[in-house]
């Protein structure tokens, strides 16, 4: 039996199938993807602290949401991935993506008021993908390599704060996860 957990945790495919959002690749190269996101539902909440522990402070509240915490007690499927946004020196926006099914008319409100239900607009991203734990010093040097290929880019430039964006749940051993820094952008006029 422990074999067939061990199994499933470490083969990806229908066991561990989770709605992600949609993306459409405009350009990949040198490390960097240019992504253009549809339109998106999310459910956020804003929280202070410590870059690592503001991920389990936040996912109390979006994950009482999605398991019931609403005005309708309904049930929401988990999507991928979770994102953190800093907005100010030990301050972060956590977000969940609502599944694909769901709009801001459709979702049940939240019973905490600290859970915000947010229309996220067409966005094009600058991605960057890795593998690994979720340590802050590991995030860090791959934003800044992000960050100046970014710079170096002639037809898109930065118009907001990095996003850290986790797929895979905590019992995922690390050495599996799958991250990525995404940083908003947008084309430059020729």
């Amino acid at each position: 039996m422990w074999k067939l957990i061990l199994l499933l945790v470490l083969l990806p495919g229908p066991a561990m199938a989770i709605e992600k959002p949609e993306y459409e690749v405009i350009s990949s190269e040198d490390g960097i993807e240019i992504r253009r996101y549809p339109p998106a539902t999310l459910a956020q909440t804003r929280v202070s602290g410590d870059f690592k522990q503001v991920g389990s402070d936040a996912f109390q509240k979006l994950g009482g949401y999605i398991f019931g915490k609403n005005v309708t007690e309904e049930k929401i499927a988990m999507t991928a991935p979770v994102t953190q946004t800093a907005t100010g020196q030990d301050e972060y926006i956590v977000s969940f993506y609502m599944p694909s099914e769901h709009s801001l008319e459709t979702l049940p409100d939240p019973i905490d008021g600290a859970v915000e239900m947010v229309e996220m607009p067409e966005t094009y991203f600058a991605a960057r993908s890795y593998r690994g734990g979720w340590s802050e010093t590991k995030y860090r040097d791959h934003e800044a390599a992000l960050a100046a290929l970014v710079e170096g880019l002639k037809q898109w430039r930065a118009v907001g704060e990095p996003v850290w964006a986790r797929y895979d749940p905590p019992m995922m051993p690390s050495f599996f996860r799958r991250n990525e820094v995404l940083i908003p952008i947008v084309r430059i006029a020729p």
